[in-house]
């Protein structure tokens, strides 16, 4: 799976999706770069680069970037340009990142819960790690003064592990076999 458009000017993926071509074919100018575990690839002159190195594990700090990548995308909107957030699967830092600009993004109106559904709707194998989650929690405490997802006990872990709330309702759905798709429309 490549690059997936998951609001209007912003993209997430993984980082081998990522060639000047595809990048000038999309509007992309700013690339977030959420990997140190790929090196990146030569780009045309003109992209602005913005690092995020965490490794993908519920111990590192990914908050002090949520507001840099918040303002990045920002600004790029505001130039009419696009931006492509990429790690290296395309799945848990990079849809983290995604997540806290829609946050941020005063125009779009979504919850934390509401994103999460958009950009899964887009990119259905998105899934933040429960440390990035529980980060982003406290961001949309911040920014939007509440939460909208809490952490919870996995039941299918005897309380040993915390996941959001909307990963266990997705459990919960897969288990009971229904389905669970809701997001707020990106056009």
């Amino acid at each position: 799976m490549g690059l997936s458009k998951v609001w209007q000017g912003l993209w997430v993926g993984p980082a081998r999706a990522i060639s000047s071509p595809l990048l000038s074919q999309h509007g992309i100018t700013t690339l977030v770069w959420a990997t140190p575990e790929v090196h990146l690839p030569p780009l045309h002159e003109g992209v602005n680069v913005v690092q995020v190195l965490v490794q993908d594990s519920p111990s590192q700090e990914l908050g002090p970037h949520l507001h840099i990548v918040s303002h990045a995308f920002m600004e790029c909107q505001a130039r009419g340009e696009g931006m492509a957030v990429v790690c290296r699967a395309g799945k848990s830092r990079s849809a983290a990142l995604a997540l806290a600009v829609l946050v941020a993004l005063p125009e779009a109106h979504l919850t934390l819960r509401e994103a999460y559904f958009t950009v899964k709707a887009a990119r259905p194998l998105i899934r933040p790690n429960p440390g990035f989650f529980a980060q982003l929690i406290h961001y949309e405490e911040e920014v939007l003064g509440t939460a909208s997802v809490a952490m919870e006990e996995s039941p299918y872990s005897e309380g040993k592990e915390l996941l959001p709330a909307v990963y266990v309702e997705e459990l919960q759905q897969a288990l009971c076999g229904g389905t669970f798709t809701t997001f707020v429309s990106i056009l």
